[in-house]
């Protein structure tokens, strides 16, 4: 079984539950939300949404918390890439394909610090290494 640990602290909970509220409240579809464990702590529930928008909150904002939210795009790359861009965050990115070639191409014109082909790309990093990154 996988176990997951509370939140940070309350305060960032509120803000993984107003995200997750937002969206289903303008529409996202609630896929799945796990169960919280009894007793103390900031715990929030394993929660996956589908059927964003790109202007909601939980698209614009960090989140920080067990969620995952998928969202639908057209299937190009220009898409992806104009998706993924359209942020001012940018620490990292990820590019999942069974097509390596496109994947690279496509992870090549993300703007964020580190992007990852098929993995995250702090996986395989040494515990030294700094976790940063900035478009």
């Amino acid at each position: 079984a996988v176990k997951v640990g509370p939140m940070v602290s309350e305060a960032q909970r509120q803000v993984v539950d107003r995200h997750v509220s937002d969206a289903v409240a303008q529409g996202a579809k609630l896929l799945y939300q796990g169960p919280v464990p009894d007793g103390p702590g900031n715990f929030f529930p394993v929660t996956v949404l589908t059927d964003l928008r790109q202007d909601m909150a939980i698209q614009r904002e960090e989140t920080f918390g067990p969620v995952v939210a998928i969202a639908g795009f057209d299937g190009t790359e220009a898409e992806a890439v104009r998706l993924s861009n359209d942020t001012e965050y940018g620490l990292s990115a990820c590019v999942y394909s069974g097509d390596v070639e496109r994947a690279t191409r496509v992870s090549q014109r993300i703007r964020a610090g580190q992007v990852g082909v098929n993995n995250y790309p702090m996986l395989n990093a040494a515990l030294t290494c700094p976790w940063v990154g900035h478009k």
